[in-house]
C-alpha cells in the first residue's frame, strides 16, 4: 500500500532538488511515479524495505536486480566482511576474481570467458564494439522499445546526444520474425549484431518471453550473416 504522508521524504527531495540535477538522475527519479511512491529508504532485511517516514515496503524490484537473495543475506554478508578484511579496493584484483570466472564459465555450457564490468551500459557497449571489431561491420539490430543502457547510441532519453549516435541502429519488433528479417535486410549485409534481452520488459507495458521460434531465428539469422548474437540479460 502507498502512503500519501511522507514528510521526510519530502524534505529530502526539496534538499537534492537543490545539489542535485533534477534531484535525482535517471530511473531513481520517482517524479513520474504516483503521489506518495517514496524515493529515499532508510534500511532493508529479507525482502522488505522500509522508507525514511519508516513505512514499510515488499521489495519486488530486488533494488533494481541484484539483491535476490534478500537484504542482509547473513552468508553473502559473511563472506563480504571477510574480504573487506582481507582488503576491499585493492591496486590489482585478487583471486576472487579468477574464482568467479572460472565459477562463470564452469555455469554456461557455450561461455569461454568472463569479463567483468561496472553496470549494465558499459557491459553492452562492450559488446558493441566487440562485435564490431569482429566482424568489420556497422549496423546493430535493436528492438524498438528496448532498454540496453544510457550510453549515446543506446539511451532512451536523447537529449545531449548526436544523430550520428545513432546512425547505424536498425530496428525490429521484438518476437516478431517478419520484422527481425526486414531488418537484417534493411542493414545490406553490414550488420555486426543483433542485441536482444532475455524476455520483453520495455518500461510501462507488460513483459514477455521470447517465443522459441523467435530466439530460433535470431541465432539463425547471426550464424548466416556472421554477425554476433548479443543477449543483454541485465534487469
Amino acid at each position: 500500500m502507498i502512503s500519501n504522508s511522507l514528510p521526510a521524504d519530502t524534505a529530502l527531495r526539496k534538499r537534492a532538488q537543490r545539489v542535485i540535477p533534477g534531484g535525482m538522475f535517471g530511473h531513481l527519479n520517482v517524479a513520474r511515479l504516483p503521489p506518495g511512491y517514496p524515493q529515499f529508504f532508510a534500511r532493508a532485511e529479507g525482502a522488505t524495505l522500509w522508507d525514511v517516514d519508516g513505512n514499510a515496503y515488499i521489495d519486488f524490484m530486488c533494488a533494481y536486480g541484484p539483491m535476490v537473495l534478500g537484504y542482509g543475506n547473513r552468508e553473502v554478508e559473511a563472506a563480504a566482511d571477510a574480504q573487506r578484511r582481507l582488503g576491499d579496493v585493492l591496486t590489482g584484483p585478487s583471486e576472487r576474481l579468477v574464482e568467479l570466472a572460472e565459477k562463470l564459465v564452469g555455469m554456461v555450457a557455450h561461455a569461454d570467458w568472463a569479463l567483468f564490468q561496472r553496470n549494465g551500459t558499459d557491459a553492452t557497449t562492450l559488446c558493441v564494439s566487440i562485435a564490431r571489431a569482429a566482424t568489420g561491420k556497422r549496423k546493430i539490430l535493436v528492438a524498438r522499445g528496448a532498454y540496453h543502457g544510457s550510453a549515446p547510441w543506446c539511451t532512451p532519453y536523447p537529449n545531449g546526444t548526436t544523430a550520428e549516435d545513432r546512425v547505424h541502429l536498425v530496428h525490429y519488433d521484438y518476437n516478431d520474425i517478419d520484422s527481425l528479417q526486414a531488418a537484417v535486410q534493411s542493414a545490406d549485409g553490414d550488420i555486426a549484431a543483433i542485441i536482444a534481452s532475455a524476455f520483453k520488459h520495455d518500461y510501462g507495458k507488460d513483459q514477455a518471453l521470447p517465443t522459441v521460434a523467435f530466439a530460433q531465428a535470431a541465432r539463425a539469422l547471426c550464424d548466416r550473416t556472421g554477425a554476433a548474437l548479443i543477449l543483454d540479460d541485465v534487469r
